[in-house]
């Protein structure tokens, strides 16, 4: 779902029209995200920008580097290797590329061999700058955690949404555990699994047992808050499947479990900004839109459930 581009911030903080473009090209909703490469790349970008001519121009440019990745998912950890801190970026980059491709590379020049974009010329309809919005993958445990592999690593406050979440199954426990194994550490991750009270669903106890098994799943040194909710009486209902982060959101449309043997597939769709805020806030605890359960659940990787007040 998501391509990383490595971008030149050289070339992103050149001039206003530039970084506008970029700008806007780049984000979760988009499809398109600015890979850290190296870590510093923003710090490049905004020490760059200090060369263009003073004014209005070069406060918005500083402006729109400086906001980048603070409230949206548009920067994300590169997980490469900058080869020669002495050599140009670009060199570094296209080294970096040949062992571990990103999408394309945002500069200077055109060399679509090398997968080298040139930013004045850089059009949403270009093959390598291309991206989607929706898609189909597999309901396998591996398709369905890459494709929000960059909403998991790049992430402090995690919601999975699925009302007919069952941790008793399987097809629900490895689904997730392919999602928590993209975390790099869940102990700086605040996680939560919301979930469908039915009529016909697992009284307190027996929930509290079932949960027991997610012990097997869940990382060392994290923990999942197991929220449930109730369908207010002629008010929304608890469908949708969700995977949200505080700066990101993906709507999978078959729901989170996987079916390896029956080579099913669901299709998932980004959500833009104003989409996500809404979904997010409807999880939140004090919201009500639904009708919270009590107690609220929580497990660790030790299997230990305990039951929290909300």
């Amino acid at each position: 779902m998501f391509k990383e581009f490595a971008v030149d911030p050289n070339v992103i903080a050149s001039s206003f029209e530039t970084c506008r473009f970029f700008i806007s090209q780049f984000g979760a909703d988009k499809g398109r995200l600015i890979s850290r490469f190296p870590k510093d790349w923003k710090r490049r970008a905004i020490e760059a920008a200090d060369e263009l001519p003073d004014g209005l121009k070069k406060e918005r440019v500083v402006e729109y580097l400086s906001s980048l990745g603070k409230d949206w998912l548009t920067l994300v950890a590169s997980n490469r290797i900058y080869p020669e801190p002495g050599n140009t970026w670009l060199s570094n980059a296209i080294t970096a590329h040949s062992q571990k491709p990103f999408a394309a590379i945002i500069c200077d020049r055109d060399d679509s061999k090398l997968g080298l974009i040139n930013a004045d010329t850089c059009d949403p309809r270009e093959p390598l700058f291309s991206a989607k919005t929706t898609g189909k993958v597999d309901r396998t445990a591996y398709q369905l955690a890459s494709a929000a592999a960059p909403v998991l690593q790049n992430c402090r406050k995690l919601r999975f949404a699925d009302p007919y979440f069952n941790p008793g199954r399987p097809k629900w426990r490895n689904g997730l555990a392919a999602m928590l194994s993209c975390i790099p550490d869940p102990t700086k991750v605040d996680c939560e699994y919301h979930i469908y009270e039915r009529e016909d669903s697992p009284a307190t106890h027996e929930l509290k047992r079932r949960l027991k098994d997610l012990g097997d799943v869940i990382p060392d040194g994290g923990q999942i808050r197991i929220i449930r909710w109730k369908q207010v009486e002629g008010g929304e209902r608890l469908h949708r499947r969700y995977i949200l982060s505080e700066n990101a959101g993906l709507y999978y449309e078959g729901g989170l479990d996987i079916e390896e043997e029956a080579k099913q597939s669901t299709d998932i769709y980004l959500l833009n900004q104003e989409h996500h805020a809404e979904r997010w806030n409807e999880y939140d605890l004090n919201a009500t839109v639904y009708q919270l359960v009590t107690p609220v659940l929580e497990v660790d990787s030790q299997g230990r459930v305990n039951e929290l007040d909300p």
